[in-house]
């Protein structure tokens, strides 16, 4: 039979009429297995006479006492009871995402947000929805948007962007970009407010170029119309809070990555210009969300962290 003519097949295929056919073939009787399906024998040979023409083979050797299934009907049972086990367990899996039951959502987000957002919010919602698991990974934007489009990932947690036309942005906070100075520097002391233009003159630990932290934090200083000194450039805030610590130079993070930290090594200031990025979820447009997904998704959005000047995230 070549492949068109399965095709033929399989589009013809009635499930009621292999399920009835597993029946008759597990009972070895046309009344049994009507009784168990609550039909009339007549409904269930007619079932069993339509499936053997449509395939045009015999399924059932008839006798006044029983049926027994052909050598073609133990292939077709031997295939169904394979096919009709699968389908129990994708329906009870389906039913229990549906009601919660079970899941898996795959979120994606930034480092920052990763280390420092969403362990705690995760652990809420674990609270709430037990049987749902959900598995985080921290990559930079880029690689977090393609993953949303490939369907590695169900969610983001990102900052918004200009590239994010294909996707659904809901906002979260807005998150401020910071000083970070060391503690036992005279630099900037007393000050809760410096100037971009000081800033820029002193070295500086960045993210590296094509981060979406660097190309905010490049916007301000172009804003300013001055070339910032860069000493170091790293790709992880804790890197980069660091040296900071140890003296090496200020750094310029989002709040986010200052939550927690120890304030006795490190001081905090603002921009004079209160630059923020606006922080949200991050999901393809027009694609469904598992139920699972749907939920954390709908979870975070009322749980909307907020930003209070110098204090943590308030969840």
């Amino acid at each position: 039979m070549t492949q068109r003519d399965w095709y033929r097949v399989l589009s013809r295929l009635n499930l009621n009429q292999v399920l009835t056919f597993l029946v008759v073939a597990e009972e070895k009787s046309f009344r049994s297995a009507a009784l168990r399906m609550h039909l009339s024998p007549s409904a269930v040979s007619v079932q069993i006479q339509q499936l053997e023409r449509m395939l045009g083979v015999p399924l059932f050797h008839r006798t006044t006492r029983s049926v027994v299934p052909t050598r073609d009907g133990m292939a077709l049972a031997e295939v169904a009871q394979r096919i009709s086990a699968e389908l129990a367990d994708i329906t009870t899996q389906l039913r229990d995402e549906a009601q919660l039951q079970k899941g898996l959502v795959t979120v994606v987000a930034m480092p920052t947000f990763a280390y420092m957002l969403l362990p705690q919010l995760m652990c809420r919602f674990a609270e709430l929805y037990p049987n749902v698991e959900i598995r985080l990974l921290d990559y930079d934007s880029p690689r977090a948007l393609e993953m949303l489009q490939q369907g590695d990932a169900d969610l983001a947690v990102l900052a918004r962007t200009r590239d994010l036309e294909a996707f659904e942005f809901i906002h979260l906070f807005e998150d401020e970009l910071v000083v970070i100075i060391p503690a036992d520097s005279n630099l900037f002391e007393g000050r809760q407010k410096v100037s971009t233009e000081e800033v820029a003159r002193e070295q500086l630990l960045l993210s590296p170029s094509g981060t979406q932290t660097r190309a905010l934090v490049d916007q301000i200083f172009a804003r300013a119309q001055c070339q910032p000194r860069v000493r170091q450039e790293c790709q992880r805030p804790q890197t980069l809070l660091a040296l900071v610590e140890h003296g090496l130079g200020i750094a310029i993070l989002p709040r986010t990555a200052v939550v927690d930290i120890n304030l006795s090594r490190v001081r905090i200031a603002s921009l004079d210009s209160r630059p923020m990025r606006e922080v949200g979820i991050v999901y393809p447009r027009n694609m469904s969300l598992s139920p699972a997904a749907q939920s954390f998704k709908d979870f975070l959005s009322h749980a909307k962290p907020q930003l209070a000047n110098d204090k943590p995230l308030s969840l």
